[in-house]
């Protein structure tokens, strides 16, 4: 009987330390509420948080570049993350934009060769850093972290797919117009009737395949047709309706 009690109690105080590593772990709140993390089984996130670390990047500051070496996952927790890269002659493009919800560095963690691009926070970013020693043992565990990772990895092909026709045979102000409505998505200000849009022509540029003049003198035509007002580090759509039909073809 005291042999089975004992058993009982040490059940019970285990359960009770389980439930209060799940409410204590470090950054577990944060991991629940990630896209790329969320719904994970509670032991799972557990040894995840355990594990990661946050950290703080200044708008405009590297977060790594190409050829360093590639020593795990980074999830974006809030601001943009820039993904280019640079000819020998000094030309940067820009081959992705992502915010918050978003992971990136999957490449590296997957295969442990160095990044293939640099990485640059646009915006004030808080990021999540997992080691790639850490979590391939978890994929290799839970598979649905490895279905996770297979749609993220599918849906950069496709985004990639896309910019390449876009840049081949997209009309200009298609590819402008996608932009711009691209950083009210990872912005935040995708449902407001004025969208106002933080990024640098330069930025901007990068994207489109244009130079910054270029740039600018095309966001002037369609300020003085009233689509948009150009501010300082970046414009306000007063047209949403009209850039969403450029984004989708229609010339002005």
């Amino acid at each position: 009987m005291y042999t089975q009690r004992l058993h009982r109690t040490e059940r019970a105080i285990e359960r009770t330390r389980a439930s209060g590593e799940t409410q204590n772990s470090p950054h577990i709140h944060v991991l629940q509420k990630h896209e790329f993390f969320h719904g994970l089984p509670p032991p799972i996130l557990r040894r995840i948080s355990s594990r990661v670390r946050k950290a703080y990047y200044a708008a405009g500051r590297p977060i790594f570049s190409k050829g360093d070496p590639g020593h795990g996952l980074l999830a974006v927790l809030s601001g943009v993350v820039k993904i280019s890269v640079v000819s020998e002659d000094g030309k940067e493009i820009a081959l992705n934009l992502l915010g918050a919800g978003e992971i990136f560095g999957e490449i590296a963690l997957l295969d442990g060769g160095p990044r293939t691009a640099d990485s640059v926070a646009l915006d004030d970013c808080e990021l999540l850093m997992l080691d790639r020693r850490d979590i391939l043992p978890l994929l290799m565990e839970e598979p649905s972290i490895a279905i996770k990772l297979l749609e993220v990895l599918s849906s950069r092909l496709r985004r990639t797919s896309d910019q390449v026709e876009d840049l081949s045979f997209g009309a200009l102000s298609a590819r402008l117009a996608k932009a711009l409505l691209r950083f009210t998505e990872l912005q935040g200000t995708t449902n407001t009737a004025r969208p106002r849009v933080r990024v640098t022509q330069k930025e901007l540029g990068q994207i489109v395949g244009l130079s910054r003049e270029r740039t600018n003198w095309h966001l002037r035509d369609w300020e003085r047709a009233g689509y948009l007002t150009l501010t300082k580090g970046g414009c306000v759509l007063d047209n949403k309706n009209v850039i969403q039909k450029l984004a989708r073809g229609h010339e002005h």
